[in-house]
């Protein structure tokens, strides 16, 4: 209420006209802010990354995380069908294409053939288009980012030098687990990568390793390493020791590709992981000057 004396009956007339316009127009102009707020919404692309594995003449891809700001989200989980059908209609619908990721860095891209229902996930058949040689164990990620892996990618096969010091590192491992000498010289190198994960021009080594005992017992390894001098020394280490299932499914981890997320310059690692009738998606960051996993995501499993 105004206090008496301190406004004229004309100031009064118009804060009356004033407030009466006031109630008119804020429904207008709340209506107008939900629809800017909406359209602003609509017009932010979802980005999503993809694992790609590709052999002669075909491909496969797979969803593996949905980026939300800073957040890694799921795509989908194994029990959600309709959002598994929902993902797949809109992200793997047959002309699809997106951007491939090798080292970090963008190698052409992938078209969507088709995609199909597995056990418990969604997969789509690519054509690569990438000077790229994938096939095995060298896979590769796609995005349908127009911003993430905008620089050069900085991927390639170690040298003789580089594959002999990380050999010396990884024994070193294998003995600090105790493993036998025996199965120290019978280590299997499954995948071993040179890439540069922080644009230093100094390329880490990532690889996985595993050696098997008569009695199927496995030591596997997944590696991250840098170089220190004329050696290699360990940035990440994840050593695991256990008796396989009769049906010999292994838990070993194994490289994908890199790709910086955040923007901070480092790019994460992305990795599968083998399980009892399936496997799972990792994504390693470095936090804090330490790689941590900070990301799963089951995979098919039947």
């Amino acid at each position: 209420m105004m206090s008496a004396g301190l406004i004229s009956s004309d100031d009064e007339e118009r804060f009356r006209v004033l407030t009466k316009n006031c109630k008119e127009f804020l429904p207008a102009a709340l209506a107008l802010l939900l629809i800017v707020s909406l359209a602003a919404a609509q017009s932010r692309k979802t980005t999503m990354v993809f694992a790609v594995s590709a052999e002669p003449g075909a491909g496969s891809m797979d969803a593996v995380v949905l980026i939300d700001g800073k957040q890694l989200r799921v795509p989908f989980s194994d029990e959600q069908k309709d959002r598994q059908k929902r993902i797949a209609e809109e992200y793997f619908a047959a002309g699809r294409k997106y951007r491939l990721i090798f080292g970090g860095g963008e190698a052409g891209s992938v078209t969507v053939k088709k995609w199909s229902e597995g056990c418990n996930s969604v997969h789509a058949e690519v054509t690569p288009s990438t000077s790229v040689h994938l096939g095995g164990e060298v896979r590769a990620l796609a995005t349908n980012s127009d911003t993430l892996g905008k620089h050069a990618n900085a991927r390639r096969a170690p040298t003789e030098t580089e594959r002999a010091a990380v050999m010396i590192l990884v024994k070193s491992i294998y003995k600090q687990n105790r493993t036998p000498a025996n199965l120290i010289s019978a280590i299997k190198v499954t995948n071993l990568t040179a890439t540069d994960l922080d644009g230093d021009g100094k390329y880490e080594l990532i690889g996985s390793f595993t050696s098997a005992a008569k009695n199927k017992f496995e030591r596997d390894l997944f590696l991250i390493a840098r170089s220190q001098g004329a050696a290699m020394r360990a940035d990440l280490a994840k050593f695991q020791a256990y008796q396989p299932p009769p049906e010999g499914f292994l838990h070993s981890i194994d490289f994908i590709d890199q790709l910086d997320l955040d923007g901070n310059g480092v790019g994460e690692i992305f990795a599968v992981q083998g399980g009892f009738d399936g496997y799972a998606y990792l994504i390693f960051k470095k936090v804090a000057g330490r790689w941590r996993q900070v990301y799963d995501m089951m995979g098919d499993a039947c």
